[in-house]
């Protein structure tokens, strides 16, 4: 069954236009919503907690990590999606959170991580470097080995000087 869902969803990212939505200049004092999607929970928590100290207190962060086994209500898998690669009603709670940054910190890209950045193509998305990521990241840092965290506070700190 995940063949499939992959299979359609990869046709839906082959798909995509070349030319992306034009984007809005993010101002880093007007963020409101950051989406953090990140590998497993552990490096969700650890990115959640410096993007807390790393913006204004009012800022609200949703996360979801790929994971097909675990429990957690901010788990996802090949299972939140139909037959033909839709999203099923969890995703579709997340997708209508509008964020207006995401933090993409997964070195084990697939298709359904993807795939949730095909779906918000507008937010500002930021995260480390990867040959597949150059599409959807709008700024990619290498992550040279360093810990999850470590890389993602660089990864910030570029963000705000560019700002």
């Amino acid at each position: 069954m995940r063949w499939i869902k992959e299979y359609f969803i990869k046709n839906a990212l082959e798909k995509r236009n070349s030319e992306a939505p034009s984007k809005a200049t993010l101002l880093l004092d007007q963020v409101e919503h950051v989406w953090i999607i990140s590998q497993n929970i552990q490096e969700l928590e650890e990115v959640t907690y410096l993007v807390t100290g790393s913006f204004k207190p009012s800022i609200q962060i949703y996360g979801l990590f790929y994971d097909e086994k675990s429990t957690d209500e901010r788990a996802f898998s090949h299972k939140d999606f139909t037959i033909f690669g839709k999203p099923e009603q969890k995703i579709k709670n997340y997708l209508s959170l509008k964020p207006d940054l995401i933090i993409f910190t997964s070195e084990k890209v697939n298709y359904f991580t993807l795939y949730l950045l095909h779906l918000q193509p507008t937010p500002y998305t930021i995260g480390f470097y990867s040959e597949p990521l150059k599409p959807y990241l709008d700024l990619m840092l290498n992550k040279e080995g360093k810990d999850v965290q470590t890389a993602t506070e660089q990864l910030i700190k570029y963000l705000k000087q560019i700002n």
